[in-house]
């Protein structure tokens, strides 16, 4: 049989790589790396190439199943799209439409259809894990300069400060290609992180900071550059405000001050904030997770946001650029999907989570989970009935596991879409089989840099299973929505008129660039803030009750916040470091994938090892206030000796791995951000004791 080769993207995490897939027969037989495309340039990890296995894997589900007292059975899709739409009408009917709640994970592109089905159905509530991952970078940054500071522009810099951030194992595909540029030119690299990752033991500064102590290591820099005269004058005088509060405010955060708490010696704090200055343009990288799971998450990121603008590394080259999608309003996020946004401000104002955080009323973020939860389990501020999850494993995603399956089990009616069965669609009533990203047609803009890609349908789906789109389409149909799209093509065209072209159109051209543009400020005469400056003192954040200056705020379990717990579980557990073969909980049932990485492990110093009589590859116990999870001990010397870290996503192939083996059943889930939601995974206390 001829093979046939149809280029596209992969789904399988955020990079969203350009592949060449080979299709022989109708049947996907090979990935490969598309070397034409402008930004892998032929890159593929494992996943990608493992992408076969998933399709065709036996365990993947292929057919509507609905919950009985045996367990699952088979169904029709007509009597599933029944089921789950009986039960929204009649939770709108009781309750209000506020009542349902969409949740997807953080991949497969499904925000904006989901969230114009909910827009039309009339609920404002869509639950995703932004609070974890990307949102309290646009919270701080938006909040700051008006744009999120996502998109370093390291190919071009002088010097890239990779903060809380391993693009090597998390974004491979989208940005390693530019650092490697940028280090073949010259450019200097700066690594905070507690763990000597391959980047940071070949940066030219590597601080390796305890975990939870971000801010005051970023005002410390603003007080060495500030100190020191070495931040862009002409651009803080024109583009910011509050530069002598800012000068006053971090003054108390000297490098000698600083070293005692972030566990980093003083002249290196000094050594790589002047290397940062120094060496311009320069560019930020924050970590998506890395940054956004601590209890501090708003001010790391507005410092970080504040870093780069006194330094004059905004919308230059060489820095962190501003690269909205070319389809604006009708992006993934846009504005013109958002319900937020576009239902009666009556309606909007009920979203889950605007309460506690009222920014988000301002800088839209999805519903923070932890809002959830208290609907559900106490109908508090008012009754969640019903959820539909989309691709998302709350069990074994979400801080608290224990908590996250306790609220689930308290839930009238939960419907799940996924390819396989996991701990969480085993609560569920209804369980619906979606296509592969093979087996659809889609756009993807989401942080492409300034590029939408399309990705083709290349092979045909498996018998019953159906394109995510089609399924809001006919759940859209059951339910009577006549507002929604009624076809695929339509909701394609949809996000694409921005663009002024058709799905059709597009599949021929196979992505668009919208270009760079550098100093839109200087242009439009302002930034898109308040007053129309950097606001590096943020006046209008105090008639919301918050700090208008980034506040550093000690873990609230770490050994200085709580030295009384610290008696019992000594050593700091930060956790979430990405495995380059699995994407957060997936993949832990693709043979390939599984063989590289088979089993959850501890990183701890060889000498807090030998302390404990733990030998290397030992099952332990690692044990949290909230209880203990088994994982193998894994000698590793460049990490500090009080400092442990663990991977997270792991469940499968164990009876009860969700309890057993999953990190995140002694992680916590407060105290929140008081601004983003944002949970305190990087920076908790802990214990390993040997199994008995």
């Amino acid at each position: 049989m001829a093979i046939r080769t149809v280029k596209s993207i992969c789904f399988e995490c955020h990079s969203r790589c350009g592949v060449a897939l080979e299709i022989e027969d109708g049947k996907l037989k090979s990935v490969r790396g598309d070397k034409a495309h402008p930004i892998s340039r032929g890159y593929i990890c494992p996943k990608g190439t493992a992408n076969p296995e998933i399709v065709y894997h036996p365990e993947r589900i292929t057919t509507p199943l609905v919950k009985s007292k045996t367990g699952f059975e088979k169904t029709s899709w007509d009597r599933a799209l029944s089921i789950i739409a009986d039960k929204m009408t009649d939770a709108r009917e009781k309750f209000g439409a506020e009542s349902v709640v969409f949740g997807s994970g953080t991949t497969r592109g499904l925000a904006p259809y989901l969230n114009r089905f909910l827009t039309c159905f009339g609920s404002p509530n869509f639950m995703a894990p932004s609070n974890m991952s990307g949102g309290p970078i646009v919270m701080g940054s938006a909040a700051t300069c008006g744009f999120g500071l996502s998109d370093p522009d390291y190919a071009n810099s002088r010097c890239m400060l990779l903060w809380a951030h391993n693009p090597e194992k998390s974004w491979p595909g989208l940005y390693m290609n530019d650092i490697r540029d940028g280090l073949k030119n010259g450019a200097k690299l700066i690594v905070v992180d507690p763990r000597g990752t391959r980047l940071a033991k070949k940066a030219d500064h590597w601080l390796q900071i305890r975990p939870g102590t971000d801010v005051a290591m970023a005002l410390c820099f603003m007080h060495v550059i500030i100190e020191n005269e070495l931040y862009d004058k002409a651009f803080v005088e024109n583009w910011t405000e509050g530069f002598e509060e800012l000068r006053t405010h971090v003054a108390e955060f000297t490098p000698e001050k600083t070293a005692p708490v972030t566990w980093v010696p003083a002249d290196q704090i000094r050594a790589a904030a002047t290397a940062f200055a120094e060496n311009a343009p320069a560019a930020v990288g924050p970590g998506m997770g890395g940054v956004c799971q601590a209890n501090d998450a708003f001010d790391l990121t507005r410092s970080l946001t504040m870093l780069a603008a006194i330094t004059g590394n905004l919308e230059v080259p060489g820095g962190n650029l501003r690269l909205p999608p070319p389809t604006h309003r009708r992006a993934c996020y846009g504005s013109d999907h958002d319900p937020f946004l576009n239902l009666p401000k009556e309606q909007a104002q009920k979203k889950l989570g605007i309460d506690r955080f009222p920014l988000t009323g301002f800088i839209p973020i999805p519903s923070p989970p932890q809002t959830v939860w208290p609907a559900i389990a106490e109908e508090n501020p008012y009754p969640v009935k019903v959820v539909g999850l989309f691709a998302n494993n709350s069990v074994c995603a979400y801080p608290n596991s224990q908590r996250v399956r306790e609220v689930y089990e308290k839930l009238d009616f939960l419907f799940a879409v996924d390819y396989f069965h996991t701990p969480t669609t085993e609560l569920a009533d209804v369980i619906l089989p979606p296509a592969h990203w093979t087996e659809r047609d889609d756009v993807e803009d989401l942080l492409m840099k300034s590029y939408v890609f399309c990705q083709p349908k290349a092979i045909e789906p498996l018998p019953e299973c159906r394109d995510e789109k089609q399924i809001l389409i006919d759940l859209a149909g059951k339910i009577g929505m006549n507002d929604y799209f009624k076809t695929v093509r339509q909701a394609l065209d949809y996000r694409l008129e921005p663009v002024g072209i058709t799905y059709e159109e597009f599949r021929e051209d196979g992505w668009y660039f919208g270009g760079f543009r550098h100093k839109s400020y200087e242009k439009k005469g302002k930034f898109r803030t308040v007053s129309g400056k950097v606001a590096l003192y943020a006046g209008f954040l105090e008639d919301l009750g918050l700090s208008p200056l980034p506040v550093f705020r000690e873990p609230g379990e770490s050994p200085a916040s709580r030295p009384d717990l610290a008696e019992d579980y000594p050593l700091v557990l930060t956790t979430g470091g990405r495995l380059l073969v699995y994407y957060h909980s997936s993949h832990r049932n693709i043979p390939s994938l599984k063989k590289r990485a088979p089993d959850p492990e501890l990183q701890i110093h060889p000498d807090t090892a030998r302390k404990l009589d733990i030998e290397d590859g030992e099952w332990v116990y690692l044990t949290s206030p909230r209880g203990r999870v088994e994982i193998r001990a894994r000698y590793f010397a460049d990490i500090d000796p009080r400092v442990v870290h663990s991977h997270h996503g792991f469940w499968y192939g164990v009876e009860n791995g969700w309890k057993r083996l999953n990190i995140n059943m002694i992680t916590d889930d407060e105290p929140l951000c008081p601004v983003t939601g944002s949970v305190p995974i990087k920076a908790l206390l802990c214990r390993v004791e040997k199994m008995q």
